[in-house]
Parts: structure tokens; sequence; C-alpha cells
């Protein structure tokens, strides 16, 4: 039987999150890298360890880079990444155009740059633009959407290679999706389509990653109407298609499309106010927007799950346990009823084998519901802040009183490692 050595590493960024893993096959000694988020608020401290990373040195290449959503606060050690690795697979979340813009408008300054705002528009144009597209194999874009049954466990056929994809399908629905800004949507980069009723698999089905969107389209949103066919923006009245043309030119015209070193005075609110034109407040269209990602190994081998900071090392129970997948969150807004619909989505099998999850959005108060942490009781927690007065939030650490907390704050990081 083949024995894996999986590591894992929510590193010191504090306020942030940056997580990274390895699984390696004992008998091959074949190997699959992921980054999970690169971010933090703190420059200092992301380039401290980074810097740190690079001394050591980095490998060659990531076969997984997976950006749970796009806060500065998540994705600004990305290019760091790809100064010095290759990317087999970029993972990033599907969101419509019109969601796009509205996230990129209402954030501020302290939430996308505009860098981070051309990535969300168009990825494609954004690894080109900072001669990356030769270093990221493809990229593929996970899109949420009800599920009917949890996504298939097990024995479910595995994902085709990346030459078997109908590409010219995804690169239309990419195209229709995103922003062209005028020039050919293409690159060297593949593009994929992924909904997340399927799981992404490692080292021939040993193991695997599932992902989970919660974004809600324009439609269901009551945003947009479908009219003798075709789809309107319901506050202007306008044709959809002519709506992204009238942003599009927007976009451009404050070099959105290609951000300069000084972008001109107020262009976020020039942006909004193109967006409100059309599909009224922007708070209308507030949306639950963070990819989270379920990973553990396929099947089922109770051995010992070690969780460790600077100061303890914990073991999840006194015996094996079969608790050894990672569910990591970004900041998604966690209340019971997405708690459920994850449940779901996952399904029983894979629900009953958590053992970590990562507290979003650095255990803010807003992103957290008392009686979480009995309903995913009896995992162990992970913060990703930097220990001030809010992040952990009093309130979200008396939920998680009775529970098992670690926390990956400036000065500690939180490392996972088991073996079956």
């Amino acid at each position: 039987m083949t024995s894996l050595i999986v590591n894992q590493k929510f590193h010191s960024v504090g306020n942030g999150t940056f997580k990274s893993g390895s699984v390696v096959r004992q008998d091959t000694r074949e190997a699959f890298l992921w980054v999970y988020d690169c971010g933090s608020t703190s420059m200092t401290t992301l380039n401290r360890v980074l810097g740190a990373i690079t001394r050591r040195g980095w490998p060659e290449s990531i076969d997984m880079l997976v950006l749970s959503h796009f806060d500065d606060d998540h994705v600004n050690g990305v290019e760091e990444i790809l100064r010095y690795c290759r990317v087999k697979t970029l993972v990033l979340p599907f969101s419509e155009w019109t969601q796009t813009v509205r996230e990129i408008s209402v954030m501020g300054k302290k939430g996308t740059s505009p860098s981070t705002a051309l990535m969300q528009l168009n990825p494609v144009k954004w690894l080109a633009s900072r001669n990356f597209d030769a270093r990221v194999e493809e990229i593929v874009l996970i899109q949420g959407g009800s599920d009917s049954s949890p996504v298939p466990y097990g024995d479910d056929a595995p994902e085709p290679e990346p030459r078997d994809f109908q590409r010219d399908d995804d690169v239309r629905r990419f195209s229709q999706n995103y922003f062209s800004f005028g020039s050919a949507m293409s690159g060297t980069s593949r593009i994929r389509i992924l909904r997340h009723g399927r799981s992404i698999q490692a080292l021939n089905r040993d193991f695997e990653f599932v992902f989970y969107n919660a974004e809600k389209d324009f439609a269901a949103l009551g945003l947009i109407e479908q009219r003798s066919g075709q789809w309107y923006a319901k506050h202007s009245g306008s044709l959809l298609s002519d709506v992204k043309t009238d942003i599009q030119s927007t976009i451009m015209s404050i070099n959105l499309h290609q951000p300069l070193s000084t972008m001109p005075a107020g262009w976020r609110k020039t942006l909004k106010n193109c967006y409100e034109n059309h599909f009224g407040h922007s708070g209308k269209a507030k949306n639950n927007i963070s990819l989270c990602m379920y990973s553990a190994p396929i099947r089922a081998t109770p051995c010992q799950f070690h969780v460790r900071d600077y100061h303890r090392v914990i073991l999840h129970a006194k015996k094996p346990t079969v608790r050894l997948a990672t569910l990591c969150t970004g900041d998604i807004r966690l209340t019971s009823s997405v708690i459920s619909d994850i449940q779901n989505h996952l399904g029983t099998q894979r629900w009953d084998r958590i053992g970590l999850v990562q507290v979003p959005h650095h255990g803010s108060q807003h992103s957290w519901e008392p009686g979480n942490a009995g309903l995913l009781a009896p995992a162990q927690f992970v913060h990703c802040a930097s220990g001030t007065k809010h992040h952990p939030h009093p309130l979200v650490q008396a939920d998680l009183s009775s529970s098992v907390v670690h926390t990956a704050d400036r000065k500690q990081s939180v490392y996972v490692r088991y073996r079956l």
C-alpha cells in the first residue's frame, strides 16, 4: 500500500493568508505542491516571510496555486511566487463580470489595488502584462451553483488531462464573461472553467481537492431580467451587452486595463458611478465570494494527525483518526446556512473527515456566527491573524473557547503533518 506524507504550513503573515502544502508518495518520491493564497495587510511581514523562503530556495514549480478571492491581503505576494516558480494550475474563483466590477469599485484602497483589479477583470491579460503568462500552464476558474447532490466521492471519474479539454468552449465562455479591452483573449496559459461539483485529484487519485464557490449570479440577485430572450440591466433598462461595452470603455478611460504607477484620482468612484448607473446601489449586489478548499487523502486510513505551532504539538485524538482533511475558507461569511451548504456540497464522507478548519477573515466577527464552533466540532481551528483587538474578535474567540485553536500570527506559523 502506498504511503503518503502530508505537510502543510500556515505561514506567519498575520492578518492575511499564506498556506503552503505538499503530499509525497513514499514509494516513488513523487510530490504534489500547492499554495492557498499569499498575502498580508503588512507588506513588511509578508516580505520577511517570502524573503526567508527565497534564501532557502523556492521549488522550480508549484503544481497548484489557489486564490480564494482578490483582496490584496490574500494576493499581494503572488507576483513574488511567480518570479521564482512555474505554476502548473492557477485556480481562481469564477465571478460574473458584473460582480467583478462591483467588487473592484466598492472595496476601497485596502481592498483591491489596480494590479489586483486587472487580475480580476482579465487574468490572462494580467499575466501577460507582467510577463508571467509563460510561467502559468493553465488557469482553472471554479464556478459555483446549487448542487442537487454532493460531489462524487472516491470512485468518480478522474479529471481529464489538460490536453483533453475542449479548449474552444472554455475560451468562448471566458470571452463572454471577462473584458477583452480590444485585444485577443488568447494567451500562453490554457483556460478551463470547472464547476465546483468536480474535484481536482493528485498523485494518481491518492489525494483530492474540492472547492466551494458561494457566489450568486446577478439573475438570482434580481439585478438583471430577461425580455424576449435577451438580458437587460433592471435599473438602466439597457441591454446587458451594451452595459458591458459601456463599463469596458470606462475601465479603459481610467487605464485600469493597464494600471499605471499613478492612477487617476477617484478612479474607483468613476467606475462605481458607471456601475450604479446600470445596476443601482452597489450594496444590493453584496455577495459571499471566497473560494473554500477541502484537501485530504481519498482513502480513509487512520493515522496520527499532528497540528503544531511554536509552543505545542496537538494530536487530534489520542488514537489514530481519519479526520485528516483541512478546510480553508479565505474570507467567506460562515453562517450556519453556509456551513450546511458546504456540508451538503462535500457529502457526509468528506464532512466527517475534517480535522482542521481555517477561521475565515482573520477571526472577524462579521464572518462568523455564534454556534459555528459546535457545528464544525470536533475539528481544530486555525486563525490567520495578528492577535489585535478585532482579529481574532473576542466574540469569535468566545465561541471557540471549548475548541483547540491555533494562531498563525506575525511571529509563529502553524504546521500540519500526517503520514499514512
